[in-house]
């Protein structure tokens, strides 16, 4: 195949499957995952550190939505 060809391909792909998103789906199903396996051998700090940090990502997409 053709870097065109191979390239008309990707760009189909990226069109029909909307590959951002799937892509975006595999990655947190993938850290969620890993993060509920290691949760019971993790310190209470860590635990507390992962949970604002996840508070603090949550909270600053909200806000950059909301101040566009």
């Amino acid at each position: 195949m053709s870097a065109l060809g191979v390239q008309n391909v990707f760009q189909r792909l990226t069109q029909v499957l909307y590959l951002d998103h799937v892509l975006k789906i595999v990655g947190v199903a993938g850290f969620i995952l890993t993060y509920l396996n290691a949760w019971r051998s993790m310190s209470v700090g860590l635990k507390l550190g992962f949970i604002c940090s996840a508070a603090a990502w949550f909270v600053g997409a909200r806000f950059s939505k909301i101040y566009r």
